[in-house]
């Protein structure tokens, strides 16, 4: 993470970042993201978490992890999976796919994060590394306990469950489909300049600098 300490001319951007967090190239987005703020010291990102579901129909249970797979890739899973791994490594992420046992429902985990607020990013990263690197379910409500008390914000669990979170979360659904996302990671810099895909960070910084200088 970069060092976000405020200077006399530092200049603040904010970047609404639509992801899912069982989507891998939003995890490797997301590390791209904060690469290419490291590479502008005079401008702090203040990211904001915006929900998206690659499986708005996925069952509270999930899915057992091979039936997905086959369900949606066939016999391609292998390669994508290589390509995204590969990927990662290069983004200082170390992809444990065979960790992980069952696809989850995302939404109780969208749900912590909506609730954190201002430490989503950094929350992000805690369910990111549980589901990708630990092959944990972060659909679980035990295993987002421990999340959140290794986050040192226990009360998440408790501020999730508010009415007004799921509210939010469905506005967050619904924005979405009001402006056609088919895919993550989105972001939005500064409300006006719009990116898709998790690009390297040189091609994310002219987004930045635009935003920061709006």
């Amino acid at each position: 993470m970069q060092d976000q300490s405020a200077t006399t001319d530092t200049r603040t951007v904010t970047v609404e970042v639509f992801a899912d967090v069982i989507c891998p190239w939003c995890y490797i987005g997301k590390r791209r993201l904060d690469m290419a703020f490291e590479a502008r010291r005079d401008v702090r990102p203040s990211y904001v978490w915006r929900t998206f579901l690659l499986n708005p129909t996925m069952p509270s249970e999930g899915m057992e992890r091979l039936a997905y797979l086959n369900a949606k890739f066939g016999n391609s899973a292998a390669a994508v999976y290589g390509r995204i791994a590969a990927a990662g490594l290069d983004s200082g992420i170390e992809f444990r796919f065979d960790a992980i046992s069952r696809t989850p429902d995302s939404r109780p985990a969208h749900r912590m994060l909506i609730a954190a607020g201002p430490d989503s990013a950094e929350l992000s990263e805690a369910i990111y590394r549980a589901y990708f690197t630990d092959g944990q379910d972060i659909s679980d409500p035990a295993v987002l306990e421990t999340i959140a008390a290794e986050f040192g914000r226990s009360d998440l669990i408790e501020a999730a469950a508010d009415d007004a979170v799921a509210r939010q979360l469905d506005t967050h659904l619904a924005t979405g489909n009001r402006m056609r996302l088919d895919g993550v990671p989105f972001f939005i810099f500064g409300g006006k300049y719009a990116i898709a895909g998790a690009h390297l960070p040189e091609h994310l910084v002219p987004a930045i600098d635009a935003a920061a200088a709006i």
